[in-house]
């Protein structure tokens, strides 16, 4: 068994927790606010908090990489946390993105403009684009609605989240699309990941406080730059 793979009894473990989980918030439903001791019929104890087993601390050497996770290890483990979800595969996708419609009236270029203006504004780096649509026109020979996708960079704040996780060049640099959709509709979207999610994570591993404060300006800045190019703001 390698180092990432999951045992059984851990699984059967996460299944029986997010079967816990998924049943104490729809038995809720049916309390009355506060949980309640379980003295008669239609009355449940909800604790504050389900107990989950906590790794201690672990080492961290700056800007190395962790152990590979086997393939078979995050199949279980994705499927898993999934099994109970009522969400379709659009609607995960949706839940990972943030995304601003562009105000009526704003032309493509007027989104990207202000896209720019706002990025050297605020210091963010402008570091290249990919007109993925003029490809697809080129090969297919037929029109597609414009999309683009626009890069920024902090540098520093850049390094230090590499320095700490150099796994997350994945999500480098950063991203912001501008899509044309089939109503000619212009919006703007990018990944959204916000450290602030896992604040109340029981793994004590956690980022430093000055990296996750940068994390979330980094955060901050993109949905500036989006919220900007959506009105049009230069």
């Amino acid at each position: 068994m390698t180092r990432h793979s999951i045992p059984p009894r851990s699984l059967a473990t996460a299944l029986a927790l997010a079967f816990t989980l998924a049943s104490g918030s729809a038995l809720a439903q049916y309390g009355s606010g506060a949980p309640q001791q379980q003295t008669g019929k239609g009355s449940y104890t909800l604790p504050d908090k389900y107990p989950v087993p906590v790794p201690e601390a672990r080492r961290h050497t700056p800007n190395t990489m962790l152990d590979p996770i086997t393939p078979e290890a995050r199949n279980r483990f994705v499927q898993s946390s999934l099994a109970l979800s009522p969400l379709s595969l659009r609607d995960l996708i949706n839940l990972l993105a943030y995304k601003v419609e562009a105000k009526p009236g704003l032309s493509y270029d007027d989104v990207v403009a202000s896209m720019k203006a706002r990025a050297n504004k605020i210091n963010f780096k402008f570091v290249g684009v990919n007109a993925i649509w003029k490809d697809v026109a080129a090969t297919t020979g037929k029109p597609t609605p414009r999309v683009e996708i626009f890069n920024f960079c902090d540098a520093n704040i850049a390094r230090e989240l590499l320095d700490y996780s150099l796994e997350f060049v994945i999500f480098l640099p950063c991203r912001i699309a501008v899509v044309e959709d089939a109503n000619q509709k212009i919006w703007l979207v990018m990944l959204d990941w916000d450290v602030r999610w896992v604040d109340d994570l029981p793994n004590p591993d956690r980022i430093p406080d000055a990296l996750r404060q940068g994390a979330i300006q980094l955060r901050q800045g993109l949905a500036d730059i989006i919220q900007a190019g959506a009105n049009g703001d230069l």
